[in-house]
């Protein structure tokens, strides 16, 4: 229960835990910290590293990607591994067409379960087209990044500058995979520090814990993505 396999169990046993057959299986199976079996992966699957395209696409260190459609026109979007940590997206709030962006700022807003994550612009320009499909299919965000999941369009204030700013996807990808470990290291210690205090309770199946969120909390769980996707992903 403390670590969020089972919600409820009633104890028959007067808690004579050393003969009940129950802990003893429960310990034989957790035993091995490095035994991943294969429900554990709806947990870890967001950290996972995937490769990134490449031609014509820039990113940022705070895991934005750039992709180039005209001499200062520009598609804009997150990558994969930080699009799979925002879990539970309820959905997206995007800059007005016509506004100026800053890099830096915060331009687009996530609603996720438990809150609001704000991600900061790469770069400065005006917006001209907004992605307003992912207003009603906000999970393309997370199953198409790179297609349909993109934020908004971008005249860039300075085009050369794209390029010496930002990252190609030669420089990118290593230093996501290296985030995203991390992130899996970090994810993976709260969780072994995560061991609430638990009483009697009653034997009716209960509800099984499904993500990192719901086992830290969404204070906790952005706390961490905001510390190990690129420093620059906050939580309002």
């Amino acid at each position: 229960m403390s670590a969020g396999v089972i919600s409820y169990q009633l104890c028959d046993r007067m808690f004579d835990c050393d003969n009940c057959p129950m802990d003893q299986a429960m310990r034989k199976r957790f035993s091995a910290p490095s035994a991943r079996k294969e429900e554990d992966v709806t947990l870890i699957n967001h950290a996972v590293p995937q490769e990134i395209p490449e031609k014509g696409f820039y990113y940022s260190r705070n895991h934005w990607w750039v992709h180039q459609t005209g001499p200062r026109q520009f598609r804009l979007g997150i990558e994969a591994g930080l699009a799979q940590a925002l879990q539970g997206i309820k959905g997206i709030v995007f800059p007005a067409p016509q506004q100026r962006v800053r890099k830096g700022q915060a331009c687009v807003w996530i609603v996720v379960d438990g809150g609001t994550v704000p991600l900061e612009a790469p770069l400065d320009g005006v917006v001209r087209t907004v992605n307003y499909g992912l207003t009603a299919q906000p999970h393309l965000l997370r199953t198409q990044p790179f297609e349909e999941g993109w934020f908004f369009e971008l005249e860039a204030d300075e085009a050369n500058a794209v390029a010496m700013e930002l990252m190609s996807a030669e420089e990118a990808q290593p230093r996501f995979r290296s985030d995203q470990t991390r992130l899996l290291t970090a994810l993976t210690g709260a969780m072994r520090g995560k061991r609430p205090s638990v009483g009697l309770t009653l034997n009716d199946g209960g509800e099984r814990l499904e993500s990192f969120v719901d086992i830290l909390g969404p204070t906790r769980y952005f706390a961490l993505i905001r510390q190990h996707l690129g420093g620059n992903v906050k939580k309002y």
